[in-house]
């Protein structure tokens, strides 16, 4: 009676030993693999930095900085034989038949200062017009090619004329060592009340003129001549203004040492207005057509470079580039005019 109870016992002691064996660390190898481990919770998406969403699509612009006027250095004077321009024709005082005026050559005579294409030349004006590059002094040049846009009859009527000289750097800075100015009046048609006296101050506007693009746009000379007068602190001085894009209050400046010429710098593409003034001790201006002269000039930064610039020749951007000739200089000039001193 009692096989039964022994073999129940036995029966589940033998099912009791293989899960006893596998809680001790044992193992069966016919059992079959624990299922793999559940694979990881997807990972979430980063929020996006705030600030990056704030960000523009492009970088701003670098700001933009506005034009200046300031003083430049003056170039060195030329070496010995100094340079020495005379107007021989006209003559002083010459009266030219009014038929004959456009077409009248107008000769020059141009001592120590070598002249060449792109290089150093002479600048020649009449009437206070902007003035003409002669890169060869040799080669004739009628009345009618001083005049610019106005028409012959216009601008050659009868009365006096006067034409001025002087020599220039490959920059276009002037030369303003002694006998370098030459100062011709002469009239058309017939004699006639002198509208300029040459004898008294008198300033010369020369740059900047034209149209200025490409490399020529970044660096812009402003200079003057000047004859019959000193400047000095609280004496005569010449005062420019200039007006046009970027300039918000108009930039100005008070020559009173005469010599090294003004630079504009930081130009915009569009229109400025530069305006000179010869001026008194009290700040009024001195008498004289000349002595207040206003140019436009144009700006194109994004122009390509021109073989033609302000209406002649580019030349390049620096230098003194006027070498002297062989020649003996003369220390006079064709008009009589007293070229001032540079101080």
């Amino acid at each position: 009676m009692n096989r039964p109870m022994t073999f129940l016992a036995f029966l589940s002691g033998a099912i009791a030993l293989p899960a006893l064996i596998v809680a001790c660390g044992g193992a069966d190898s016919n059992l079959p693999p624990p299922p793999p481990p559940p694979p990881p919770p997807p990972a979430t998406a980063a929020a996006p930095d705030a600030a990056a969403t704030d960000m523009p699509a492009t970088p701003p612009a670098p700001p933009v900085t506005p034009p200046s006027l300031l003083a430049g250095s003056a170039s060195p004077d030329p070496a010995a034989p100094l340079p020495t321009v005379k107007i021989t024709a006209p003559s002083k005082d010459l009266v030219i038949a009014k038929d004959k005026a456009a077409d009248f050559v107008v000769k020059l005579d141009v001592k120590g200062w070598a002249t060449a294409t792109g290089s150093s030349h002479v600048h020649l004006i009449l009437d206070n017009k902007p003035y003409k590059p002669l890169y060869d002094t040799k080669a004739p040049v009628k009345l009618s090619e001083l005049i610019g846009t106005a028409s012959a009859a216009d601008a050659l009527g009868e009365g006096q004329h006067v034409l001025v000289a002087f020599p220039s750097r490959a920059n276009h800075e002037s030369v303003k060592t002694a006998g370098a100015l030459a100062v011709v009046p002469f009239y058309i048609g017939k004699k006639a009340t002198d509208t300029v006296d040459v004898k008294k101050p008198m300033m010369i506007y020369s740059r900047p003129k034209g149209e200025y693009t490409a490399d020529a746009a970044n660096h812009v000379l402003v200079d003057f001549y000047l004859a019959n007068v000193t400047l000095a602190e609280g004496k005569e001085h010449v005062h420019v203004v200039v007006t046009g894009p970027g300039i918000d209050k108009p930039l100005t400046s008070d020559v009173a040492k005469w010599g090294a010429p003004l630079y504009l710098d930081n130009l915009q593409n569009g229109a400025y207005t530069v305006k000179a003034d010869l001026l008194g001790p009290d700040g009024q201006p001195v008498a004289g057509p000349w002595n207040s002269t206003t140019r436009e000039i144009k700006i194109d930064h994004d122009a390509p470079a021109q073989a033609v610039h302000g209406g002649h020749d580019m030349a390049p951007p620096a230098g003194d580039a006027g070498a002297p000739a062989a020649a003996a200089a003369s220390k006079s000039d064709a008009g009589a005019t007293k070229a001032a001193p540079k101080k």
